[in-house]
């Protein structure tokens, strides 16, 4: 193995080659105002176009990348105006009048966070962009001011190296059905009043100052109330269980896909051109409404949460046609996550989810009615089981893929270039998609979500135990096989979760590459405890276990979530969420304050709101604490600025190999040694061509937040040469593809490295070279690196 040990100064490039032992120094970069100007390249900088290569993503130079990056982000599923975003706030239900520009942050400040994600290496984003804020003003009238700011915002981008896919967000459907996404006309489509869904029971909204009957995460129960429910069964499936049901003289369920998929389209061909943009995505977490409900008396325990006030479809259609219903009432438990602990009375007032003079489009159906008694009785329990023919429901083939094909030849007439991202129902696999009239599919990324659902749904995490939510939902595993005990059995529990998203994106898909396109952390875990002590010690544990299952599987990742405007009190601003991994300083805090207070009484037109820091309510702080871990004191290089606000930063800050000359075939990082292995493949019969240098190089993102200057940082290489970059925290790597080259994986390697032999296929030894780096601290004694004398060279 080649050892290479920095040892000019901090703003040096050092070059050694396994051929010698001189140490080349280059000359400093130049300085600006006596710091070194950095780089507008590096590992983490995405200058060229992204294309899907079977299973991989690659660069212009035909490398292969591994993405990192973040959602941008949390706050873009809110307007910027109205200003408050509460549902009991003035002008909440005037939904045809909002604004999103602003979203996710001004360009006044873009500088400022694309600078921060630059030096975090988390420069691949998921951007935000939900139905509401395109086509809010009703069908077909776009916001094209808000798109000009989108359009401004993106061509900052890449002097930052960043690079982002649309996200059409949603969660519940709406804002206006407890969550985010679809314009508040899209309800009318089918009769239904949102300024009354409240008071029927159709939706819960999230009340931030009452934990003691709601309790967290309520938010997800709207999937099974009436609003949200709704709409997504009309939407996928109006044709087959709302028939007759039309808006505008079209069926409801045409009329909403093609006034989704026409936004898209016409974002696409706005955006068309820029450097920035790479792909769409279909739809953040669809959710199937009613559709393939065996029985209509109950939800399923298993799949469908039940917490707070829990009605059944029969008592959510009576509660929306004004009737007074009695509902269960469930709290959080072990080991199921609810139990039922009572009942309560909901719309005492009898007031109707339904506009004036529309009723109950299920009633309409003959789905239910009432009894001779007067009482709420279903007629067709089993209604949404078998599709019209009789043939039973697969919504996955029967209406989830055709509406993935649609929205995929939709966004290529807006610019053909895109890559088409989508992601299956929660917790799921993808529809099964090999026919072969999927040429759609061609240049397709699988992006699927991933969390620990117990750790997320109890905010809390100590490390203690772990829970595979996924086996328990899928029913593959019992509730004593789906638990793990200690920091280990939780990467192992993750890991192996990650695994079965692999393979099911594998099996039904073919080789497309696989990016996780949520994934993260609540820092609001253990009752605040960290916003009082400072000690993140849980956060970073719980992280890291996450990234390094990303790590072990080799896919692709987007935290969620970067927010500009989080604060420690509110945390994201959206149903009680806080999993920023950026949050404002309590300065910051209160200097958006002032500036908000000076803007006040200026004039604001609908689409051009004020450009204040945040553009939602802040509290004033009136006690110490804090919710990030990191202050200046504790850094001493000269981008530290950066990474104040930044939590659980030692977690979310990793080297990786972002392009890589071969095909990735492990990647490791122990946090707590600081230790990084990277070992590729390339095919020996394979020779490549010197026309293009960087065809052949492969580039490493090694951050200074971890290695300092670099002085105490060794690295090995089992064949080739290198070059550190300091200064865009980069390893240039170019492999000796001259000659074959084994290297050693498993016997000399200390035993928590991870990587052994029965890990190697023996048949790859004969036709595939094995090229090895590997990055530790020299004063680290308990590392015990693979000796040169074991690298073999033939």
């Amino acid at each position: 193995m080649t050892s290479v040990t920095p040892q000019g100064s901090q703003h040096e490039l050092i070059n050694r080659s396994k051929q010698g032992n001189t140490t080349l120094t280059l000359p400093t970069l130049p300085l600006k105002n006596g710091i070194p100007s950095r780089p507008k390249t590096g590992a983490h900088f995405w200058n060229g176009p992204l294309r899907v290569k079977d299973q991989h993503l690659v660069d212009e130079h035909g490398r292969t990348v591994l993405l990192r990056g973040v959602n941008l982000s949390g706050n873009s599923k809110l307007p910027t105006d109205p200003e408050y975003a509460k549902h009991n706030a003035p002008k909440f239900y005037d939904h045809r009048n909002v604004s999103f520009i602003g979203r996710p942050f001004g360009l006044h400040e873009a500088e400022e966070h694309f600078k921060r994600l630059n030096q975090w290496g988390l420069t691949f984003a998921r951007l935000l962009v939900p139905w509401e804020a395109l086509e809010h003003a009703g069908p077909g009238v776009y916001d094209e001011p808000f798109i000009d700011s989108l359009i401004a915002l993106l061509k900052l981008a890449p002097k930052y190296g960043i690079k982002c896919f649309i996200d059409p967000h949603q969660d519940t459907w709406s804002r206006f059905s407890g969550g985010s996404g679809a314009p508040g006309w899209t309800f009318e489509t089918v009769g239904l009043n949102v300024a009354n869904f409240e008071a029927s029971g159709a939706v819960h909204f999230h009340d931030f100052n009452d934990q003691g009957m709601s309790g967290k995460m309520i938010w997800p129960t709207n999937y099974i109330k009436l609003a949200s429910a709704t709409m997504f069964t009309v939407f996928f499936a109006g044709n087959d269980f709302a028939p007759g049901v039309t808006y505008e003289g079209v069926p409801v369920q045409e009329f909403l896909q093609n006034h989704f998929v026409n936004c898209y389209k016409h974002l696409a061909s706005r955006l068309k051109g820029l450097n920035a943009v790479v792909g769409i995505e279909a739809m953040n977490e669809p959710h199937v409404g009613y559709i393939g409900m065996p029985d209509l008396s109950s939800w399923d325990l298993y799949k469908d949460l039940r917490l707070s006030n829990s009605p059944s479809p029969l008592e959510a259609f009576a509660l929306g046609s004004g009737i007074t219903q009695d509902v269960e009432f469930w709290v959080k438990s072990f080991p199921f996550p609810s139990k039922k602990q009572g009942y309560r009375r909901l719309n005492i007032e009898k007031v109707s989810a339904w506009l004036p003079g529309k009723e109950c489009i299920w009633k309409q159906l003959g789905i239910w009615g009432l009894s001779q008694d007067g009482k709420p009785a279903l007629l067709k329990r089993k209604y949404f089981a078998n599709r019209p023919d009789g043939t039973p429901v697969d919504f996955k083939q029967h209406y989830y893929a055709p509406f993935l094909k649609k929205f995929a030849e939709g966004i290529h007439e807006g610019d053909d270039t895109l890559i088409f991202l989508f992601e299956p129902i929660p917790n799921e696999d993808p529809p099964m998609l090999l026919s072969e009239d999927t040429k759609w599919l061609d240049n397709c990324v699988f992006a699927p979500h991933w969390y620990d659902l117990d750790s997320v749904f109890k905010k809390a995490f100590t490390g203690g135990m772990t829970v595979d939510v996924q086996g328990l939902s899928r029913g593959t595993q019992n509730i004593f096989q789906a638990i793990y005990f200690g920091i280990a059995g939780a990467r192992k529990n993750y890991a192996f979760q990650i695994s079965n998203i692999v393979k099911g994106g594998r099996k039904n898909l073919g080789l497309k590459p696989i990016l996780i396109g949520e994934c993260g952390i609540p820092m609001d875990i253990n009752e605040r405890k960290a916003f009082e002590s400072g000690d993140y010690t849980h956060h970073t544990n719980f992280l890291d276990a996450i990234l390094r299952a990303m790590e072990k599987n080799l896919v692709h990742f987007t935290l969620w979530n970067y927010n500009p405007h989080n604060d420690n009190f509110y945390g994201d601003h959206w149903n009680g969420e806080d999993f920023s991994i950026f949050s404002m300083t309590p300065d910051e805090l209160l200097e958006a304050e002032k500036r908000r207070e000076a803007e006040k009484d200026l004039p604001k037109s609908p689409l051009s709101p004020s450009p204040s820091r945040n553009s939602i309510t802040t509290p004033r702080l009136t006690t110490p604490d804090s919710s990030f871990d990191l202050t200046s004191s504790i850094f001493a290089e000269a981008n530290a600025q950066h990474h104040i606000g930044g939590r659980a930063l030692d977690a979310v800050i990793r080297p990786y190999a972002a392009k890589t000359a071969g095909t990735p075939y492990s990647v490791f990082f122990d946090l707590e040694k600081l230790y990084f292995e990277l070992i590729f493949t390339t095919l020996k019969e394979e020779k490549p061509s010197n026309t293009d240098p960087i065809t052949n190089t492969t580039e490493i993102f090694v951050p200074e937040f971890h290695f300092g200057n670099y002085s105490d940082m060794e690295i090995k290489v089992s064949d080739g040469s290198y070059k550190l970059n300091i200064l865009s925290q980069t390893v240039h790597w170019v492999v000796d593809r001259s000659r074959d080259v084994v290297s050693p994986l498993a016997d000399s390697y200390p035993k928590w490295i991870g990587v052994s032999n029965s890990q190697v296929d023996p048949n790859m030894i004969s036709t595939h070279n094995f090229h090895t780096l590997q990055i530790y601290l020299k004063s680290d004694s308990t590392i015990q690196p693979t000796p040169t004398s074991e690298c073999i060279i033939l």
